[in-house]
């Protein structure tokens, strides 16, 4: 018999779920994964690739290394109050606002105003998606800020 449950507050606190757990380790193994294809795609390459080639594979290798830093340093600190999911938002909204500069980029430079709306509409899209993730993410972590604010006043 022992005189207290075998886990402590922090266990409590800092939990994640199994789903949230999952989702992290997908999107953390689905960056490492691409950042290193394409890290030895880029390696490997016998001849010299064009400057805007080199500019937009070493850009999709620090977007795959970002989402794998973050997945590792969310599964290995559990965040409080979902700081990770704030964290997370801004990173969907900074890689869908580069992504569309460099769609609408190459687009005027290759395609006609048809391609150019298309890119920029979808990333546009995209971008509207993440940034609507990022408000609710925000909103989520000030519920929680101000549920524990509440508390503490509650209990001194």
């Amino acid at each position: 018999m022992t005189e207290g449950p075998a886990y402590g507050p922090d266990d409590i606190v800092r939990g994640l779920s199994l789903p949230r757990r999952v989702g992290l380790l997908v999107a953390g193994l689905g960056g490492l994964a691409a950042a290193v294809t394409i890290g030895l795609l880029l390696a490997t390459e016998p001849g010299g690739l064009p400057l805007r080639t080199r500019i937009a594979f070493l850009a999709m290798i620090g977007i795959g290394t970002a989402w794998a830093g973050f997945a590792g340093w969310a599964l290995a600190r559990r965040p409080l109050f979902a700081v990770d999911r704030v964290i997370a938002a801004w990173l969907a909204v900074a890689f869908s606002a580069l992504m569309t500069v460099g769609m609408v980029t190459v687009a005027v430079m290759r395609a006609g105003p048809a391609g150019v709306l298309a890119v920029g509409g979808l990333g546009v899209a995209l971008t509207v998606v993440a940034s609507v993730l990022l408000a609710r993410a925000r909103a989520y972590r000030s519920a929680l800020l101000a549920r524990r604010h509440e508390l503490e006043r509650q209990h001194g």
